[in-house]
């Protein structure tokens, strides 16, 4: 009994993990930025780095714009950021 309480413990806690995880940028959200006509021409629109990693993400290797998506994605309680909310940027 105690065994199976600890594999579903442990299983909530992973699970949990992967909820909390932010959903990172793709290519996709850079090329639908451009199709918007925001002035996107790579990752660094909203990263600090070149080439971020979906699966290391950082939240400090965001810029000032790459931190307000996160905020917005937060606020409107989203899956994944959206690049329409740019329009909404205070600092265009």
């Amino acid at each position: 009994m105690a065994h199976s309480k600890l594999v579903a413990f442990a299983s909530m806690a992973v699970l949990s993990m992967a909820v909390t995880i932010p959903a990172g940028a793709t290519p996709q959200l850079v090329k639908q930025a451009k199709d918007a006509g925001f002035p996107a021409q790579n990752c660094q629109y909203c990263h600090t780095v070149a080439g971020p990693k979906k699966e290391g993400f950082k939240p400090e290797e965001l810029n000032e714009r790459g931190k307000w998506l996160l905020t917005e994605k937060d606020q409107q309680k989203a899956k994944e950021v959206k690049a329409e909310w740019l329009k909404n940027y205070p600092g265009r």
